[in-house]
């Protein structure tokens, strides 16, 4: 409390003179001290409180044979009362201790008397200011901390898997600064959280007894207690829900409780049996319950009091006096000379109580090792089970007990409502009223996302990869979750920056994911890579392959090799020709047989020749052979196997020669071609179709462009002859579903995005769609590259329309297939730069066998308007 302490002294001083203090019950004095107790005896828990305190200093007599005396005072729950009982308490009893204050507002009132008189005051209340301990060292605190409960709390939403939690607590008892962090922070270590939006069904309920009975009282009324609603209470509720008439619990049906939980001890039968009927000696009117979790504390406490009273046998004479030392003050307080050293005693304290074992860690009441959970049912409630930190769930605490990280190991659930399937914990769709799933009518690539109509032109057909993604995730959901697509015209970023996704629950299509959009809509883990890639068209070096045989060297390398040849073999011949008569004869006749030698030699090496000379010679040569022959194979093999671009293609060339480059329209690409990768605006144009990338590609209106890596796969699936990829991959978000802002649906749906990630589903489907393309690239098939090998020059040939031109024929003789078959059909574009692409979409190539080394070819050209121009015969 903040009150100023004059003010303070005051207020009590006035009640004090009005007479209105309230009346003391002694206890006769056996010696060992005097301990006071104020307690709320207008409550159940109060009046439980006083008796088990009254129990404990009678059972402390019986054992020693001496004991404290009881002083007991009625605060009625009002802290001025509270704080009029305490001065009354030390000053007129001269007590050595005060045991009691539930609430932190009476508690407040007392400190600072406790600590003017250097008497412990021994509270139950749950919350106290952080700086309690150093501001009142005199206030000890023995209710549990609330943090560890905060925990146990956020293990019960994590079991059901509730991502967003409504707080309802009373702004008393500073709760708001020392408990709500707490819990906020165990909330996000399971990844939910705070929601104060009326969407949101899942309560967590921290206030006083009396409060929440109104609570409950007015949730029921307006219909808050039925299906679908998920309602948590803390200790604060639970452990006095025992003191709650029938009429007070009706409208909490369905509640968890969550309490702290300390093993009780053996005597707890023998306490509950003699406590009952001490309670109902003195309040016959109350109904007869066995005790909770207060009455124990209380008795440990009172127990413990006494035991530190007995090591220091504080008395009269020589531990206290009346302090009038400050004559600013309006009321004099008597001072215990024995105050500190009690204190010290008491939280020194370690014996087994009937809550477990009573002590202190770092002179703070020691937390709670496990916490009970309850389920409202009927006129009370039933035990669920419990849960610990270290262990988990487990109904019962019994040593060999099953634990489990999940609630739902202990059983079914009584949820609000009376319905035995877990609440979602927000208002759910219904086949009434489904979730509204926004698919774009014209997207860029419709094989993401489009809309088609079917013969009923009322009937749309929603397909694509994103929507069979979209449809595995919800089969992956643990719960119904009904939904129809609407189709909409328009682009994402108007649905997502102008009307922030409130005409929809979810945009299915792709989407591309970015900070800036952040700001207007949430989105779900993306479902395809992550990456930004370049696609230029597809041009190779040397695009047409005559005499492509002999271009694994060069025009000098061949003449150096003939020249080898010619050398070797006028060597041969001139050592021969006195062996051989083969080699004699006429000028052209020797002339002949030296070519002739000079290639023969290198088939047949050594048959004919009959020097050594000759053979020695014939070695070095057999020897330059095999080296060129392994050069000459890897060099046509390249040729024949790798792809080579005519110019490299970089980032840094396209803006050096400005030239225009791709990106889809209203994505988010084209931001960052300008603002990452620093393209000049006026080159950057954007594509509203997939054919648009193609054509414009293909003719040199732009020279690259910059697709996501889905869209470029697929690009590529279609086109693999006209299109590539190069250049580095550039970080930036993949494709999601877009959500409004604070949906309750996020959480879920992307965990069952990486769930079909982890089981290839994902991949699985990509695969159906890129595979849906048949496209082969020709630049990859070894076998089309070796009928390429050979070309020569066709006739002059002439179309329907009379236009005639010359151009290189490709004639194929594949020994592998049989006569009189069509040989291939083929792309002309890469490999003839003479044909006119405009008019060629592909040619056919029909052969007859004429001989052993005779082919006609008849080529047929077909246009884009399904034209068929033929081109007469041609020979090799």
């Amino acid at each position: 409390m903040a009150l100023a302490r004059p003010y303070v002294y005051l207020l009590c001083l006035i009640l004090l003179l009005s007479g209105s203090a309230a009346a003391v019950a002694d206890s006769s004095n056996a010696g060992g001290g005097r301990i006071g107790a104020i307690v709320d005896c207008g409550s159940r828990a109060g009046r439980e409180e006083r008796v088990a305190v009254e129990m404990a200093i009678d059972d402390f007599r019986i054992r020693t044979g001496r004991g404290p005396a009881l002083h007991v005072v009625d605060s009625a729950g009002d802290p001025v009362r509270a704080a009029s009982a305490a001065i009354s308490l030390i000053n007129k009893q001269q007590v050595h201790a005060l045991i009691g204050l539930r609430t932190w507002q009476e508690a407040a009132f007392v400190a600072e008397i406790g600590q003017r008189a250097r008497v412990p005051i021994l509270m139950f209340a749950r919350t106290s200011p952080p700086s309690a301990a150093e501001r009142w060292p005199f206030l000890v605190r023995v209710a549990p901390s609330q943090h560890e409960q905060m925990r146990a709390v956020a293990a019960v939403v994590s079991s059901w898997q509730w991502r967003r939690v409504t707080i309802i607590y009373e702004d008393v008892d500073y709760t708001a600064t020392s408990i709500i962090p707490h819990l906020a922070d165990a909330l996000r270590n399971i990844g939910s959280e705070i929601d104060r939006r009326v969407a949101c069904r899942v309560f967590v309920v921290h206030t006083s007894i009396h409060l929440a009975a109104r609570l409950f009282a007015t949730a029921n009324e307006m219909n808050m207690m039925e299906s679908s609603y998920v309602w948590i209470v803390t200790d604060g509720i639970t452990s006095l829900l025992d003191s709650l008439n029938a009429s007070t619990i009706a409208p909490m049906q369905g509640v968890l409780g969550v309490n702290n939980y300390f093993a009780p001890s053996s005597r707890v039968r023998d306490f509950n049996a003699r406590f009952n009927a001490r309670f109902r000696l003195r309040y016959p009117q109350e109904e007869s319950k066995d005790p909770q979790f207060l009455p124990y504390l209380a008795y440990d406490t009172a127990w413990a009091v006494a035991m530190a009273m007995e090591k220091i046998n504080p008395t009269n004479n020589n531990a206290s006096k009346i302090n009038r030392e400050n004559s600013k003050d309006l009321i004099p307080i008597w001072v215990s000379s024995d105050g500190l050293k009690l204190s010290e005693y008491i939280r020194r304290s370690n014996f087994s109580g009937l809550n477990g074992q009573f002590y202190f860690v770092d002179g703070k009441f020691a937390p709670p090792r496990a916490f009970q959970l309850v389920n409202v049912v009927g006129k009370s409630y039933r035990v669920l089970g419990f849960w610990s930190q270290e262990l988990g769930f487990s109904k019962s605490m019994d040593q060999g007990e099953d634990y489990g990280s999940s609630m739902k190991v202990l059983g079914q659930v009584f949820w609000p409502g009376g319905p035995w399937t877990v609440p979602r914990g927000w208002a759910p769709p219904t086949s009434e009223n489904p979730l509204k799933i926004a698919v774009p009518e014209k997207a860029v690539f419709p094989d993401f996302a489009s809309v088609n109509y079917d013969q009923n032109p009322n009937e749309q057909l929603f397909e694509g990869f994103s929507i069979e993604v979209f449809r595995e995730t919800v089969r992956r959901l643990p719960y119904d979750l009904p939904y129809k697509f609407v189709s909409f015209n328009g682009t994402y970023d108007c649905l997502m920056e102008h009307d922030h996704m409130k005409a929809y629950d979810v945009l299915v299509g792709d989407t591309s994911i970015s900070s800036a959009r952040y700001h207007y809509v949430e989105f779900s883990q993306p479902y395809t890579e992550s990456g930004l890639v370049m696609v230029v068209p597809l041009r190779l070096k040397g695009t047409s392959r005559d005499w492509i045989f002999l271009k694994p060297f060069t025009a000098p390398m061949w003449g150096i090799i003939l020249a080898i040849g010619l050398y070797n073999g006028l060597v041969v011949w001139i050592i021969e020709r006195k062996y051989n008569s083969e080699f004699s004869g006429s000028f052209w006749n020797q002339l002949s047989a030296l070519i002739w030698i000079s290639f023969t030699t290198l088939l047949s090496p050594g048959e004919k020749l009959q020097s050594n000379l000759s053979r020695v010679a014939m070695v070095v040569w057999l020897f330059v052979a095999v080296v060129l022959t392994t050069n000459y194979t890897a060099s046509l093999s390249s040729l024949l196997t790798v792809q080579q671009l005519e110019d490299l293609v970089t980032v840094d060339s396209l803006k050096s020669s400005n030239a225009i480059v791709g990106c889809t329209r209203g994505s988010v690409v084209g931001k960052y071609l300008k603002e990452v990768l620093l393209f000049n605006p006026e080159h950057v144009k954007e594509m509203s179709t997939e054919e648009d990338f193609r054509k414009d590609l293909l003719s040199g209106e732009i020279k690259a462009a910059f697709l996501r890596i889905s869209h470029a796969k697929l690009l590529l699936a279609k086109y693999c002859n006209e299109f590539t990829i190069v250049g580095p991959e550039y970080h930036v978000g993949g494709l999601g579903f877009v959500f409004p802002k604070g949906t309750p649906l996020l959480s879920d749906i992307s965990q069952a995005i990486l769930e079909i990630f982890e089981t290839g589903t994902i991949q699985k489907l990509e695969s159906e769609m890129l595979g849906s393309y048949n496209c082969s690239s020709a630049t990859t098939d070894d076998s089309d590259d070796f009928k390429l090998m050979f070309l020569h020059h066709k006739k002059r040939h002439t179309t329907r329309s009379g236009n005639s031109s010359d151009d290189l024929l490709a004639v194929v003789v594949d020994p592998s297939r049989p006569s009189s078959e069509k040989i291939d059909t083929v792309d002309l574009r890469g490999f003839s730069p003479d044909i006119d692409e405009s008019l060629c979409t592909h040619f056919e190539i029909d052969c007859e066998n004429q001989g052993t080394s005779a082919v006609d070819a008849t080529m047929v050209v077909e246009d884009c308007a399904g034209t068929h121009q033929v081109i007469e015969e041609s020979h090799t």
